[in-house]
């Protein structure tokens, strides 16, 4: 048995005790974890198997592609011909969230959630890419929903010094927070995403600071001290008795950047690249500093210094686009709201504003409550920072800052975008390309991609 397989029989009866179990022998080989895909599927897993009228799973057409330890179902005949052991259930969503409580139970490494309104699965990867070499554990497939949480925990090892979760909304963050128990719990930021029309912003603090429901006792809060509602934020981790440290750019931040890369950490200095560096990552670099200084870690950037953005969120490619025109593409296409656009304006400007030839092209920040529209005016002061030769607006919203910007095309829709793209494209120039997911702006970038020869891919 190996570090990384859990799961013996002993185990899986004591996580499932009302599980009835088929074809086990005593000599069972221990399996790693629950997976929910035959896609990328490890033989040493256990398959979690989708029947006819059920919601999660491998469906049962693919299971010959797989050859899995055991079953998880809800009815062991229907899985006969496999001739594998089976663990009959009767809600098998249910039970992936029991085995990961029993993992959880017996854990003594340190869970840390993070969690916030932008930039949390890249705030993930790059805290996982400096504490990779501390035996970590994260969910980097972004399955940030408690069930995908879920299962991701049942494939940690528990000889691993930290679990990293990024941490949604999605099935509620009191849940989420029960099922982790965190010591450490991060707030990357707040904004206003995922509201309908008539809900307020606060609703999105109110609901992230529930994180710390079920935080562990001295449990440490690492908050962004320029987000809004912070003292709401703070007020709940505080009666949660929680050691509080904060990041951001104030002078009264327990961690501290700057414009010259620096990073201050209660009184000192660390810096961080000698290359321009987007505001939102050094952030980043904030909070995993923040997370070495909690677990008494030396604070060292070295593992940082090739990271790279995730696709949709920062990547940076560039080539010869439709084989004549020399381009350069910043993909933010996986999501906006107004806290990530005012980031991204910011980071573009910085990084590229002494070049010729820029392009933006927005499209609307869906979800955005009562201020919407104000919201997406609000970013016209960055957009002119920026001092784009062509701006292309996106959607019916940020459509309407035309009349307020220069060199501005609208377009209703993306297919009509990509059909125009060729001739609004130049050479030599640098693209943003930045909207929420519902404009999806994302086919622009897959457009580009069909039709770029890639000479570079840096970060």
């Amino acid at each position: 048995m190996t570090s990384s397989n859990y799961w013996t029989l002993k185990n899986i009866r004591a996580a499932l005790p009302n599980a009835k179990l088929y074809n086990f022998s005593d000599n069972f080989e221990p399996a790693s974890g629950v997976r929910v895909t035959y896609v990328k599927f490890d033989n040493d897993c256990i398959a979690l198997v989708r029947l006819p009228n059920e919601q999660k799973g491998i469906p049962v057409q693919h299971l010959d592609k797989i050859t899995p330890r055991a079953f998880i179902t809800t009815d062991a005949k229907a899985l006969e011909k496999y001739n594998c052991p089976v663990i009959e259930v009767e809600n098998p969503y249910k039970a992936v969230f029991a085995m990961a409580r029993y993992k959880r139970s017996k854990y003594a490494g340190k869970v840390i959630d993070i969690t916030g309104s932008a930039g949390k699965s890249t705030t993930t990867k790059m805290c996982y890419t400096a504490l990779e070499k501390y035996n970590a554990e994260a969910n980097l497939n972004q399955a940030n929903t408690n069930f995908g949480i879920a299962w991701n925990m049942t494939n940690y090892r528990q000889d691993a010094k930290c679990w990293l979760n990024e941490t949604s909304l999605g099935g509620g963050m009191t849940f989420n927070s029960l099922l982790t128990m965190p010591n450490i719990a991060v707030i990357t930021n707040l904004a206003p995403v995922h509201l309908k029309p008539t809900q307020p912003f606060k609703n999105v603090a109110v609901e992230k600071a529930k994180i710390f429901d079920y935080i562990k006792p001295d449990g440490v809060a690492i908050l962004y001290k320029e987000m809004d509602f912070f003292d709401y934020v703070y007020e709940a981790a505080s009666k949660k008795n929680c050691r509080i440290i904060t990041f951001g750019e104030s002078d009264d931040a327990d961690i501290k950047i700057d414009d010259t890369n620096n990073i201050t950490v209660f009184g000192k200095k660390y810096h961080f690249s000698e290359k321009p560096v987007p505001t939102h990552i050094l952030l980043d670099a904030a909070i995993v500093s923040a997370i070495l200084y909690v677990m008494e870690l030396p604070i060292d950037y070295e593992s940082l210094k090739n990271f790279k953005a995730l696709s949709g969120r920062g990547e940076v490619i560039s080539g010869k686009f439709n084989g004549d025109k020399y381009i350069t593409i910043v993909d933010e296409s996986f999501n906006a709201n107004p806290l990530s656009m005012k980031f991204s304006l910011k980071s573009f400007n910085k990084l590229y504003g002494d070049r010729e030839n820029k392009i933006l092209i927005l499209g609307d920040m869906a979800e955005g409550g009562t201020e919407t529209e104000k919201q997406h005016f609000d970013m016209i002061e960055y957009i002119k920072q920026i001092n784009p030769e062509k701006i292309i607006l996106v959607g019916e919203i940020m459509s309407k800052l035309a009349s307020e910007l220069e060199n501005a095309v609208v377009f209703n829709d993306v297919e009509q975008l990509n059909q125009k793209l060729p001739n609004l494209i130049n050479d030599n120039c640098t693209i943003l390309i930045k909207a929420s997911h519902s404009i999806e702006l994302y086919k622009t970038v897959n457009y580009i991609k069909k039709n770029l020869h890639l000479r570079c891919d840096s970060d």
